[in-house]
């Protein structure tokens, strides 16, 4: 009876993990920014800003981590920190250059969230030298952390997805409450701070 209670409750958590992953947050925040910027879309029209989004946020920063797990070289939870730093580099790049090709077109909404992404991908990268913070929940802050500072409080309910993503990671015995708990911190921090820095130029 008690096994039959807890494998569709773990089932649960590894959909909600899958669904609300870093790739599928980003993923509504381009479309969110790319079709409903409040600052208009610089040089590029909306199919150009999705398609940039995409590219630079979205797919490109977990191609990496893609190929090395169809390759059986590391699982998808990336599980040994080891593994981590050189897929944190490449998204870093990737990000980057997403930032400074939006930035060439004008494409503030777009340009901004992606320094976030550098910013946090490279806190989450040095913190996961010595402590295995989750860039799971950091992955679902940062993002609503921008859209709370772009479209105001009325996006503010959509934090409560970190906390579901961190129950999801929990269940799975991924990660323990600071670790979850460090990762939205570090998100929201740091990309409060980018958008301080940077949301004045739009």
């Amino acid at each position: 009876m008690t096994e039959q209670k807890i494998v569709p409750v773990n089932q649960l958590a590894r959909y909600l993990s899958m669904l609300l992953s870093p790739p599928m947050i980003a993923l509504g925040v381009v479309i969110v920014f790319a079709f409903y910027s409040p600052i208009g879309l610089g040089l590029l029209v909306e199919w150009q800003s999705f398609l940039l989004g995409i590219i630079f946020v979205v797919v490109g920063p977990i191609l990496p981590l893609s190929f090395m797990v169809a390759r059986g070289k590391i699982t998808i939870d990336v599980r040994n920190r080891r593994d981590r730093p050189l897929l944190y580099l490449a998204a870093i790049i990737v990000y980057g250059s997403g930032s400074v090709l939006a930035w060439i077109f004008q494409n503030y909404c777009m340009a901004v969230i992606a320094a976030a992404y550098v910013g946090v991908t490279s806190a989450i990268a040095l913190t996961s030298l010595f402590w295995k913070v989750s860039a799971h929940t950091a992955g679902v802050a940062g993002p609503i952390t921008a859209l709370i500072w772009v479209y105001g409080l009325i996006a503010a309910p959509f934090l409560l997805l970190a906390c579901v993503v961190g129950w999801a990671r929990w269940r799975q015995a991924l990660h323990t409450v600071p670790q979850l708990v460090g990762g939205v911190i570090i998100a929201m921090f740091v990309t409060a701070s980018v958008y301080w820095l940077l949301w004045t130029f739009p």
